[in-house]
């Protein structure tokens, strides 16, 4: 694929097309990388807190039981 940035010339608008392309692309990144930190760092964390909330509330009901 041939670079779109090397056929303008300085001072000259981008064309709406290259524009259009390069945005969705800046997108499609970001978007990538949100999902990425979604699945290796939030979502392993949400289920650690929720563990960790269970084994609570089940420990809170044993000591609630023994006295």
């Amino acid at each position: 694929m041939q670079n779109p940035f090397k056929s303008i010339i300085e001072n000259q608008q981008v064309p709406d097309i290259i524009r259009e392309r390069v945005m969705g692309d800046i997108r499609l990144i970001k978007l990538s990388l949100d999902l990425a930190d979604l699945v290796t760092i939030k979502y392993p964390s949400s289920i650690i807190d929720l563990l960790n909330a269970t084994e609570k509330k089940k420990n809170d009901n044993n000591n609630i039981n023994n006295e």
